[in-house]
C-alpha cells in the first residue's frame, strides 16, 4: 500500500515540477514581462494555501476518494487550459485554482500515508515521502527536453502525468483514513517559542519558491537551451536531495544554530556566484546552482527542527502546520519578488534578491544567538528531513517527534531568556 500511495504522489509532483519550469521558459518565449511570470507562479503558492485551508471541508463533504480524484481533474483540466488561454491573467487565475486542487490532492495523500503509518514506521515513511517529492521534482524538469516549449505536447504529458496519479489509487483497495484535521498553533505565541523557527521558515519559503518558480527562466536569459535548462533545474533540485540528510545528521551532533547559520551563508556565497561570476559557463552554472539547491533545501528543515527543540511534544503537530503556513506565505511573495526584481534590474538579480534573503537569515540566527545560549546536544531533538516542494500541514502528523518528550517552551520572549 505504501509503495501505491507514493506512486500517485511521485506522477502528482512529477507533473507539478515540470508544469511549473514548462511555464517559466513558455512565458519567456511569449514575452512575458518578468513581473508578471512572477505574479503568475506566486499566484500557485495563493492557491496552496488556500487549499489547505479548505481541503478539510471537501473532504468531509464527499470524503477522500472523491476529493482526490475531483482536484486531481480539476489540476488536470486547468493545465491543459494554459495552452489554450496564453495570457498572464489567465494564467494567473489557473494558476491559483491549480495551487488549490494540488493542496488538497496531497492533503488527502498524505491522511492515507498518515492511516497507514505506526509509531514505529513513520519516520521512515516521512523519509521516503520527502525523498519521492524531492527525486520526482528534480527529475521532471528532464521532460522539459521532450518537446517544445512553444508547442501543445509539454502541457499534455503534465496533464498525463497528474491524471496517472490516480491509476494507483483506482485499482487498490483503500479504505478512507480519520477525519480530516488540521492543527495549529497561533503565529504569535510560535514566534514568542521560537523567533528563529518563524522568521526562517518564512524566508525558506520566499527562497525556494522564488528560485523553483523563477530558476528555468534565470537559465533561459542566459542563453541556455531548452536541454540545458532542464539539466540547470533538475541538478540544483536533486542538490537538495543530496545534501539535506548530511547537514540535518550534522545539526543533531552540532549546535543546531550554528549549523543554520553556515548553511545559509553557504546558500548566499552560492546565490551571489551565480549572480556575478558562474553565468559565464554552464559547467559554472550547474556547481553553483548544485551548491545552490542544496544548500536551501535543508533550510526549512532546520528551522523546523529548531522550533522543535522548544516546543512541547503535544504541540509538535500544531507547530509544524503554522510553519508550514508561514512557509506558504513567503513562497507566495518569493516568485513576485523575485520577478519585479528581474525586471527591473535584470535577470542576474534574481540570485542577489535570494543570496540576500538566505544572508538575512544568517544574520538573523547570529542575532539570536547573542539573545540566548545555545541548546545542549543531549536536549536537541532528532533532525527529520522536510519535503516542502508539495507538502502541506496534514504531513505533520507523520512527524516522529510528535512522540518525544521537548524542552518546555517559554511563553515570552525576554532579554537575555528568550528562546531561539
Amino acid at each position: 500500500m505504501l509503495f501505491v500511495l507514493l506512486s500517485g504522489i511521485a506522477f502528482m509532483i512529477m507533473g507539478h515540477g515540470l508544469q511549473t519550469s514548462l511555464l517559466g521558459v513558455r512565458a519567456g518565449f511569449e514575452g512575458f514581462p518578468d513581473f508578471a511570470i512572477g505574479l503568475v507562479q506566486s499566484a500557485f503558492y495563493v492557491g496552496f494555501v488556500f487549499g489547505t485551508l479548505s481541503g478539510p471541508w471537501f473532504v468531509r463533504r464527499v470524503g477522500h476518494i472523491r476529493t482526490f480524484a475531483a482536484f486531481a481533474s480539476v489540476a488536470s483540466i486547468a493545465t491543459v487550459l494554459h495552452a489554450i488561454a496564453v495570457d498572464p491573467w489567465s494564467w494567473v487565475g489557473l494558476r491559483v485554482l491549480t495551487g488549490a486542487a494540488l493542496a488538497g490532492t496531497f492533503m488527502v495523500s498524505e491522511a492515507w500515508l498518515n492511516a497507514i503509518a505506526t509509531t514505529a514506521s513513520r519516520g521512515r515513511i516521512l523519509s521516503l515521502y520527502t525523498l519521492v517529492s524531492l527525486v520526482a521534482y528534480g527529475g521532471s524538469q528532464l521532460f522539459l527536453t521532450v518537446a517544445r516549449p512553444e508547442s501543445f505536447e509539454l502541457f499534455v504529458l503534465v496533464s498525463i502525468l497528474i491524471s496517472a496519479s490516480l491509476i494507483p489509487l483506482s485499482v487498490s483497495k483503500i479504505e478512507n483514513p480519520p477525519t480530516l484535521t488540521v492543527e495549529r498553533m497561533g503565529l504569535d505565541r510560535l514566534y514568542r517559542i521560537s523567533p528563529l523557527g518563524a522568521v526562517g521558515a518564512f524566508v525558506a519559503g520566499l527562497v525556494i519558491a522564488g528560485f523553483y518558480g523563477l530558476g528555468a527562466v534565470y537559465a533561459q536569459r542566459q542563453g541556455l537551451n531548452e536541454e540545458q535548462v532542464a539539466l540547470f533545474m533538475t541538478v540544483s533540485i536533486l542538490g537538495a536531495a543530496v545534501i539535506q540528510w548530511p547537514i540535518g545528521a550534522l545539526s543533531d551532533w552540532l549546535d543546531r544554530r550554528s549549523v543554520t547559520a553556515a548553511t545559509c551563508l553557504g546558500a548566499a556565497a552560492a546565490a551571489f556566484a551565480l549572480a556575478h561570476v558562474a553565468s559565464g559557463s554552464l559547467q559554472s552554472l550547474l556547481i553553483a546552482g548544485f551548491l545552490f539547491g542544496g544548500l536551501t533545501g535543508p533550510i526549512y528543515a532546520l528551522c523546523v527542527a529548531h522550533a522543535n527543540d522548544y516546543i512541547d511534544s503535544s504541540d509538535t503537530v500544531g507547530a509544524a502546520s503554522s510553519l508550514l503556513t508561514l512557509y506558504g506565505i513567503g513562497a507566495a511573495a518569493g516568485p513576485f519578488v523575485g520577478g519585479f526584481v528581474m525586471g527591473r534590474f535584470g535577470p542576474d538579480r534574481l540570485f542577489d534578491f535570494l543570496g540576500g534573503a538566505c544572508a538575512a537569515i544568517f544574520g538573523f540566527v547570529l542575532w539570536r544567538m547573542s539573545r540566548r545560549q545555545s541548546l545542549p546536544n543531549a536536549e536537541q531533538g532528532a533532525f527529520v528531513a522536510v519535503a516542502s516542494t508539495a507538502a502541506t500541514p496534514v504531513a505533520s502528523e507523520l512527524d516522529p517527534r510528535a512522540d518525544e518528550e521537548a524542552a518546555p517552551a517559554p511563553e515570552e520572549a525576554t532579554p537575555g531568556s528568550s528562546s531561539g
